[in-house]
């Protein structure tokens, strides 16, 4: 049996399984010499990051050969994707929409506009990134993880590109997602405020309800409402995670009435309370 452990989204088990995976998760693989396993792609991003060994990445478009220390992007895709190990390898995988983080947003605004879209992109692993999968690879083989840590670890990844890496450099990586660019997409994005509702946000961008509404959910695969929820959980998780956080300070922030209304709104969707949060999420960034 291969084995397969996962640091998903909403379910952290610590799992040794061949089990189909959901999109939005952090993954390792582990494989032996000559090993092959065929994926069938899921509707969302993946970035394999070969942490040790040599992989190759095919489908009917070629094949993509993969050292240690170099991750691929690929966007999502209806054909099935073949991986066979050249040596015994380490492989992280990253399974994402684009929508889970503004920060790659931002970054895809920036890519050069001349930057011609691929289906596959390969980058050399910088030191500070690798240090950041290491710690990845960590929290999987530990089983330290709590719900929201996915959001927190994506938007550092893309945190790390832009920080690490030339606009030259990420433009090309990240490529292959400039398929999926809308004007709508950025148009939520550009007016999206933490306190704003499905219907600001709509008035915002100059469109009725029914449509905005209808043309979310075409776009982002669920409703403006759903989506504003999810984004100010991860906000809210973010200030939580600063060192320097204060509870007073943050419900004022997300338009809580008071810091007991905080504090039950936390306890309902995190089942935890903010300081109890503040505590496990600064430890969390620390390790």
């Amino acid at each position: 049996m291969n084995e397969t452990l996962s640091l998903g989204l909403m379910s952290f088990k610590y799992s040794l399984t061949n089990a189909k995976s959901d999109c939005n998760n952090f993954t390792l693989r582990k494989f032996k010499k000559n090993e092959i396993a065929e994926y069938k792609r899921d509707p969302c991003n993946v970035i394999l990051f070969v942490m040790q060994g040599e992989i190759v990445v095919s489908d009917k478009s070629g094949a993509v050969d993969i050292k240690c220390g170099r991750m691929l992007m690929s966007t999502n895709s209806e054909e099935s994707v073949c991986l066979r190990s050249l040596e015994d390898s380490v492989v992280i995988v990253l399974k994402f929409y684009n929508i889970e983080s503004l920060i790659l947003e931002s970054l895809l605004q920036k890519c050069r506009e001349d930057m011609t879209p691929r289906y596959y992109s390969t980058e050399t692993i910088c030191p500070e990134l690798f240090r950041f999968l290491s710690t990845i690879e960590d929290y999987i083989k530990a089983d330290v993880f709590f719900q929201h840590l996915f959001y927190l670890k994506l938007n550092e990844f893309f945190g790390l590109i832009s920080i690490y890496y030339t606009d030259e450099a990420y433009s090309a990586f990240l490529s292959p997602l400039l398929y999926y660019k809308s004007k709508f997409r950025f148009m939520v994005l550009s007016n999206y405020e933490p306190n704003v509702n499905v219907i600001e946000l709509a008035k915002k961008c100059n469109m009725s309800i029914r449509n905005f509404s209808r043309r979310f959910t075409e776009e982002f695969g669920m409703s403006p409402g759903k989506w504003l929820m999810d984004k100010k959980d991860a906000l809210i998780l973010e200030s939580l995670s600063a060192s320097t956080a204060v509870m007073t300070v943050i419900a004022e922030n997300f338009g809580f009435a008071s810091s007991s209304h905080f504090s039950t709104y936390c306890k309902k969707r995190f089942n935890d309370t903010p300081y109890d949060l503040h505590k496990k999420l600064k430890s969390g960034m620390e390790r």
